[in-house]
């Protein structure tokens, strides 16, 4: 009997930085196995979910996908990995064929699995740790991910991802820099430096993220570095010295606060007081030109009184976020805080969502303010219909008409116009 060779592929990711990272390694794996990519879900012989479970959401969404890639196409053969590639996605119907959880060896059984099926070639990985296993392209994109530390073991009481992700594990600086190099060469303008907690690079190994940062600014050609989220625990006053001395790496710091009583974050084990984590702001304020700040808010934690939810809304309109991520609490799989009493009511935390939601908006609205008729630098990530969209170094969205060729392109424009989702002006050149 002939066995019909596969010939298509085609990845679905869901979730963060890190997920978009880990989706182009598993492309040009499968790429390695001679797979080319096919352009909607009907055409691919092999089909990879990778999912996100941080929320119930997130989880959910993760089901929704497998079930319409496995109706869409009932012939293809469907991996599921990342963060929900657990028992948590048991109901997603008929059971996916291939489940590749998250953790420190998760490529290599994916690597494993996919050489057991009748591929065009057999030029896997075998042998390549998921860590050195670099990538040397990021879709078609202007700003390229590059993941420098996976795994966490901070310990939040509401988070599942220490038990997906695992213990905190690094990348070699000289493979960072290897894969920065790559990244560069190849065109893209800026690169995000990432991890599941990437401000615990280095810790335990006489490094730093502020010494990986040193050598990534001494690659050659290098645009743009943006740091990922950050604890504000680590916001070392070495990795503010190195930020403030390159201009290149982007004055924007997405510092996570979950929320600003400390009740709460002494529930939520966080680590910090309001107090230290203003302190963060401020030496950050002080070391940088004009930080944008943004930042994830969780509403409706157990325990979370009117006064608790005030002491949180008091304090972000304190900071004065340029944007922030504002979260309903879901309770996930076998964390401390799922077994918390005090649930709050969900139509409860639903209105105190959007009323901080509403806050936020109007935060962003002010930090936006500040650049009218100012001139901002703007990295055009697409161009179309003769209006491009990007981002200032900042991290603010941007429009201004412009033609095609400035794509990927640093250009200069005079800001006219500021609304809570970003800026639009004219061109200066």
């Amino acid at each position: 009997m002939t066995v019909n060779t596969l010939q298509t592929y085609l990845v679905n990711v869901l979730g963060c930085k890190v997920n978009q990272y880990d989706a182009q390694q598993i492309e040009q794996l499968l790429e390695r196995y001679g797979l080319e990519k096919a352009e909607q879900s009907d055409d691919a012989d092999v089909i990879v979910v990778h999912t996100c479970g941080v929320t119930a959401a997130a989880a959910q969404k993760s089901r929704q996908t497998i079930r319409k890639m496995q109706r869409n196409n009932p012939l293809a053969h469907v991996f599921v990995t990342g963060c929900a590639a657990t028992t948590e996605l048991t109901d997603v119907g008929q059971d996916p064929v291939f489940r590749v959880p998250a953790g420190a060896d998760w490529i290599q059984r994916l690597d494993e699995q996919l050489s057991a099926l009748a591929m065009p070639e057999q030029h896997g990985i075998k042998g390549i740790e998921t860590d050195t296993f670099t990538i040397s392209r990021f879709g078609d994109h202007t700003r390229a991910f590059l993941k420098v530390q996976d795994g966490c073991d901070i310990g939040c009481s509401f988070c599942s991802i220490p038990q997906l992700r695992k213990e905190p594990r690094d990348k070699a600086i000289e493979d960072a820099v290897k894969e920065a190099t790559a990244l560069t060469e190849a065109g893209y303008r800026e690169i995000v430096v990432t991890g599941v907690s990437v401000g615990l690079y280095g810790r335990g190994r006489g490094s730093s993220l502020a010494e990986m940062l040193r050598h990534l600014v001494e690659v050659p050609n290098m645009g743009r570095i943006r740091l990922s989220s950050l604890h504000p625990g680590e916001l070392t006053d070495e990795l503010l010295e190195v930020w403030s001395s390159h201009k290149n790496i982007m004055p924007h710091l997405h510092l996570s606060l979950q929320s600003g009583s400390n009740a709460v974050l002494h529930a939520m084990r966080r680590g910090y007081t309001a107090e230290e984590y203003y302190d963060a702001v401020e030496r950050a304020r002080a070391a940088l030109d004009n930080p944008a700040f943004t930042t994830d808010v969780i509403v409706g934690f157990p325990g979370e009184t009117d006064t608790y939810f005030d002491e949180s809304y008091d304090f972000c309109k304190k900071v004065g976020f340029s944007q922030m991520h504002v979260f309903t609490y879901s309770p996930r799989p076998k964390t401390m805080a799922a077994k918390m009493g005090h649930q709050v009511n969900g139509a409860l935390a639903m209105q105190r969502s959007e009323k901080l939601r509403e806050l936020g908006e109007t935060m962003a609205v002010d930090y936006h303010r500040q650049f009218l008729d100012a001139e901002v630098d703007v990295l055009v990530e697409r161009v179309q219909d003769g209006i491009a969209t990007g981002y200032t170094p900042h991290y603010i969205p941007a429009t201004f008409a412009c033609a095609e060729e400035n794509r990927n392109q640093v250009t200069p424009i005079r800001v006219a116009e500021a609304t809570a989702s970003g800026i639009s002006g004219i061109n200066s050149l």
